[in-house]
């Protein structure tokens, strides 16, 4: 008859001690499972815990079962992940070892899973102080240290803000947003915070709360904050601007679209769309649609840009003095969309330049691709004790790699500036504002030019 073997020295009499049983199972596992199945899998800890031994028919006897229902219940332990089962139950060599949840649950330490690398007199090749490490290995137990470090504190602050034990899949999803889905640990410790908050317990909404921000582009706690008061003044934007028009509904998106055009695309004012607003609000039935269209007549009006520069030179053309050329006016919209367009035209031929090196000269494709590991690098350097002084010194590799590209290039025969941008403006860098945000001077020039980009494309 098969022996099942419990791992664990040897010791008699083991009715007169305890036997040890986590909380993980006892919250996560015990309220669903058949009552047989709990009943063994006790029985089965019991032997474990100190190492002894009982064939399977013992072990149905004593818990007045049979031997089936003895082998379904180790079945049912295996597929909840509680047990690994080895050999067969035909066979003497069949044996059940107990899984820790505590393990499952928290992530090994980090001693367990990187053991940590000794140089030859035994001394520990991995320096904590500093974050770095001799090898590929200790970095990433360095990471793996951290991560499962702030996973705890996540699921410690869950269990006290909700005043109950996290359970496993809940557990599991805030893993997962860290581990799977690359949302910074206190982004997702902030949004618990947040949405606790608004009476807001669902890992799930959290979840999807942590997951918008991070889609949003937020890196840290600052930005998100940043965001959130952002989007706080925008919701109270929309508020003031249905008030004006006598609505007390909640906007659909496609009224949050039309409003944030009027102040992300166009440029207007808080006030200039309320008195646009108010001047519809009379209206049998005032529409944002209207509005639009007040805000675009005054844009053209008062924001469009004259790219006749000095009407009154018209003198020195042979024209009377009471006639002016025709005006051509570009709305500021108009004029960056075409900033975009020179920028962009830029950037596809500067790329055009850099694959052509990359081609032509010997060494070239190294450089870059150094390069570019340094730029990795320097992005992801971890905040703590010495990360400007890492910082730093990526920059200075970064910089001593241009100068070896400039240099490489003017040995080709290239000018060393080759890979640099060209502006047409140096003051703005072709984006219309000054670096005290003023409008550049290059403006009236770059709007003749909109002028005529646009007329070509609405012809195209």
């Amino acid at each position: 008859m098969a022996r099942t073997k419990f791992r664990t020295g040897e010791r008699k009499d083991i009715f007169l001690y305890k036997t040890t049983v986590e909380n993980l199972f006892i919250n996560e596992f015990l309220p669903d499972a058949p009552g047989d199945c709990v009943k063994v899998f006790l029985f089965g800890l019991m032997y474990a815990q100190y190492e002894e031994e009982i064939d399977s028919r013992t072990m149905a006897l004593t818990l007045g079962l049979n031997e089936k229902d003895v082998d379904n219940a180790w079945k049912y332990w295996e597929s909840k992940g509680l047990v690994r089962l080895y050999g067969s139950r035909e066979t003497e060599d069949f044996s059940v070892e107990f899984i820790r949840q505590i393990d499952l649950f928290y992530g090994k330490t980090l001693e367990e899973t990187y053991p940590v690398p000794e140089d030859t007199a035994g001394n520990q090749s991995v320096n904590y102080a500093d974050g770095y490490s001799d090898t590929e290995e200790g970095a990433e137990a360095i990471i793996a240290r951290l991560v499962n470090q702030q996973l705890r504190e996540i699921f410690e602050k869950y269990q006290m803000l909700t005043g109950r034990t996290i359970s496993r899949r809940e557990a599991a999803k805030l893993t997962d947003a860290v581990k799977v889905y690359n949302i910074e640990p206190d982004i997702l410790d902030f949004a618990i915070d947040y949405c606790v908050d608004l009476d807001k317990y669902s890992v799930d909404y959290i979840f999807k709360v942590a997951l918008r921000w991070k889609e949003e582009g937020c890196k840290d706690v600052a930005q998100v904050k940043i965001m959130l008061d952002r989007h706080s003044k925008r919701n109270e934007f929309y508020r003031q601007v249905f008030g004006e028009l006598g609505w007390t509904r909640l906007p659909a998106p496609a009224d949050r679209e039309i409003m944030d055009r009027w102040l992300d695309t166009m440029g207007c004012s808080v006030k200039e769309v309320l008195e646009a607003c108010r001047a519809s609000a009379g209206r049998r039935e005032p529409n944002l649609r209207y509005v639009n269209k007040v805000l675009e007549n005054k844009q053209l009006e008062k924001g469009g840009v004259n790219t006749w520069a000095q009407p009154a030179a018209s003198q020195s053309n042979g024209q009377s003095a009471g006639v002016q050329p025709e005006q051509a006016m570009v709305s500021r919209k108009v004029l960056r969309d075409y900033y975009d367009h020179i920028r962009q035209e830029d950037e596809n031929e500067r790329n055009a330049r850099i694959s052509e090196v990359r081609s032509r000269i010997r060494g070239m494709e190294d450089i870059f691709t150094a390069e570019a590991s340094l730029n990795r690098k320097v992005v992801s350097v971890d905040p703590g004790p010495g990360a400007r002084e890492r910082r730093q010194a990526l920059l200075e590799k970064r910089r001593s790699l241009e100068e070896e590209k400039r240099s490489l290039l003017e040995s080709s025969g290239y000018p060393a500036d080759y890979l640099d941008r060209k502006y047409r403006c140096d003051i703005c860098k072709d984006t219309g504002y000054t670096d005290e945000g003023r409008t550049c001077t290059c403006c009236k020039e770059r709007a003749e030019e909109a002028y005529k980009w646009f007329q070509q494309t609405r012809t195209n």
